[in-house]
């Protein structure tokens, strides 16, 4: 028996399992784009507005630290890559390293793996059929993007940059995410090293992209390196293939270690517990507690290197807003406030409320 056999039935089962999480992720960051597209339209129709404000963000350091670098703000396309084209990238690699650990090794955590290898089915179908969808949705999710902006009349070599560049970056973290699959025996624990190599390679390129110049960091991060593909300002489609590499050393590094190791083991062992129980965990809290604490204490972190970024922009948002009275008057709406900054900051935890 092929050590691949049942790989299709088995994508359509995650398929069929995973309907609703795809949609919506496809939906959404599609939206997100097209969006942001006809926003940028409608704010800045001239090249003398968009001129005005690519002047006023050079003096708004924090914020390129959070967004990205600007290449071209001269067009509505280069202004929706410089908008999104960090926290896209960001997203697709959530997409795929969720998508990976929960159809790898949280399904053999649970029992289920070794179920269905008890039918014909090949050693290497689960993981093959894992990794099937996630490249799969994330390249759904590229083509969308693309399509999105093409539609508006943007330039066609530019969007299909633009989500290439997104789906590049998914399909990287889905490789990492297959390989850290094979290491831990618990799918948080997987989930948590991808999540920690996504956040340092967020972090890289945010320090990379602020002065002092510093730009040799931004080419250490895979987010640095979808945003170097440069959409709408003169596409260095190269720069893809360090993403791509990266992907097929993880996948070929996976399928080594899934082909040698036990079902539900993994190359780091569990660490032992402790000679005598802990009298915290004979309660429900306190189990509760132990089984979350790591979880609670990345994203309480997370969150604290957010409200930082969030207060570097502060001292900027006066001046960036000064000259787009159209910008202004949407982001007091979106907090509810007169004062701007007051404003900026109540919309932003509305965002920062929907992500927790």
């Amino acid at each position: 028996m092929s050590r691949f056999a049942g790989t299709g039935k088995l994508i359509r089962l995650g398929l069929r399992l995973d309907r609703l999480r795809l949609a919506l992720w496809v939906v959404g960051v599609g939206a997100l784009t097209y969006f942001t597209a006809s926003a940028f339209r409608e704010l800045y129709p001239t090249v003398e507005s968009r001129t005005g404000f690519a002047a006023t963000l050079a003096g708004a350091p924090a914020l390129v630290a959070l967004t990205g670098p600007p290449f071209d703000l001269t067009t509505i396309g280069g202004l929706t890559a410089w908008r999104i084209g960090g926290f896209g990238p960001v997203m697709l690699a959530m997409l795929g390293i969720f998508t990976v650990v929960r159809h790898t090794r949280a399904e053999e955590e649970s029992g289920r793996v070794e179920l269905i290898c008890a039918a014909p089915v090949g050693r290497l179908a689960p993981l093959t059929a894992a990794l099937a969808v996630a490249l799969g949705a994330t390249a759904t999710v590229g083509v969308m993007v693309a399509a999105g902006l093409a539609s508006l009349g943007e330039d066609p070599a530019g969007a299909a940059a633009l989500g290439l560049s997104f789906a590049a970056a998914g399909w990287l973290f889905c490789g990492l995410a297959a390989f850290v699959a094979q290491l831990t025996q618990s799918s948080r624990a997987a989930s948590g090293f991808a999540g920690a190599l996504l956040g340092l390679s967020f972090g890289l390129r945010a320090v990379g992209d602020s002065p002092p110049n510093l730009e040799w960091m931004s080419w250490l991060s895979p987010i640095g390196w979808s945003q170097r593909v440069r959409p709408f300002a003169g596409e260095r489609w190269e720069v893809l293939g360090l993403s791509l590499a990266v992907c097929a050393v993880a996948v070929a590094a996976a399928y080594a270690v899934t082909a040698r190791r036990d079902l539900g083991a993994g190359l780091i062992p569990p660490r032992p517990g402790p000679a005598a129980g802990k009298p915290a965990l004979g309660t429900a809290f306190g189990l509760a507690w132990r089984l979350q604490l790591a979880t609670l204490s990345t994203w309480t972190v997370g969150l604290a290197i957010l409200g930082l970024a969030f207060g570097a922009i502060a001292e900027s948002i006066g001046s960036l807003f000064d000259d787009n009275p159209q910008l202004r008057q949407i982001i007091e709406r979106l907090g509810g406030s007169p004062d701007l900054t007051d404003a900026f900051f109540a919309s932003l935890m509305g965002l920062a409320g929907l992500l927790a």
